[in-house]
């Protein structure tokens, strides 16, 4: 069951529902109540959603599971993508976490088995980002779908799955939570202390094989530019897809000493002749980032100091 009312912040309330009417029927059925329990969505402006009770079992995504799992709010199932990447799922061991589906599959057979409460991942309030129609009109038959988005800001996003995560339970006040915001917020001082004594410039990129796709204007670009780095690339499209798309003989017009690549680590093997020439690959000046993967601030923590020590062990090559 789903509501839509403003504003856009979440609020947990019991609503009494009565029946009214003239009739003898109505009349009995004005004495009954039915309780419920109303998330009313933090990022979905407008959406609410209501509960017969408060919800237990869950089934996510694993982009949902990554951002989730440290408020110690877990599945009962996994679907999606990324469930076995290490830079979305950090160290979470899913390997007793029953699967429904893979990638862009799911079985709806076995998901309505498990009677969910709430069907949690990346999406909207018409259901999971990547099923088509039919298959959402099928997910929300078997129980309300929750979206886990990422917003526009970090800390923005950060704040949202926290919210969700005190609707689902979570002790969001927790001694690790609180140690977390403040690791972060050092984390924070330390990467633009590195920024401020290095001129250079960092792009955030997604290489592929037709052409390099770059991301001025997510979430965590913004971030390091608000800490004070210069971010390389295009203006982010002002409509459809967000990816800057540079061919590959325009790479070198953005001249980046840095180059951060979605999901990067030690095993990345991508090559292409022109990715090779550019100055920040030739020097082994990259570094990861992601546009999904946990939204906590431990995580990004985690990430802000590994791109303070990049920063600092780079030079200008560009």
């Amino acid at each position: 069951m789903k509501r839509y009312a403003l504003p856009a912040v979440l609020s947990v309330s019991i609503l009494a529902l009565s029946g009214c009417g003239s009739s003898p029927a109505s009349s009995d059925a004005s004495d009954e109540t039915a309780d419920e329990i109303v998330l009313t969505h933090p990022t979905e402006a407008g959406l609410s959603i209501a509960f017969d009770a408060q919800p237990e079992t869950l089934v996510m995504d694993c982009y949902a599971y990554s951002s989730l799992h440290e408020y110690g709010v877990e599945p009962v199932a996994l679907f999606g993508y990324d469930c076995d990447n290490p830079f979305v799922m950090g160290d979470i061991d899913i390997s007793d976490i029953e699967r429904v589906g893979q990638d862009g599959e799911i079985d709806v057979e076995k998901l309505a088995a498990l009677r969910p409460d709430a069907i949690l991942g990346h999406g909207g309030a018409d259901g999971w980002s990547w099923f088509d129609d039919d298959v959402n009109a099928q997910l929300t038959r078997v129980a309300p779908f929750v979206p886990v988005q990422y917003t526009d800001s970090v800390d923005a996003g950060i704040a949202a799955v926290r919210d969700l995560a005190a609707f689902f339970g979570a002790d969001v006040e927790a001694d690790h939570i609180v140690a977390a915001d403040a690791d972060y917020e050092e984390a924070k001082k330390t990467f633009s202390a590195a920024v401020a004594d290095k001129d250079l410039g960092i792009m955030f990129t997604s290489p592929g094989k037709e052409m390099l796709y770059t991301a001025v204007g997510f979430a965590p670009s913004d971030l390091l530019a608000e800490l004070g780095a210069t971010v390389i690339g295009p203006d982010k499209p002002e409509s459809g897809n967000p990816w800057g798309q540079v061919a590959w003989e325009e790479a070198s017009t953005h001249p980046a000493d840095i180059i951060l690549v979605e999901g990067y680590s030690d095993d990345f093997a991508f090559t292409a002749e022109l990715w090779q020439s550019l100055p920040a690959v030739s020097a082994g000046q990259l570094g990861p980032w992601g546009s999904k993967g946990a939204m906590t601030s431990s995580a990004y923590a985690a990430w802000l100091n590994a791109m303070a020590e990049l920063v600092t062990a780079s030079e200008d090559v560009a």
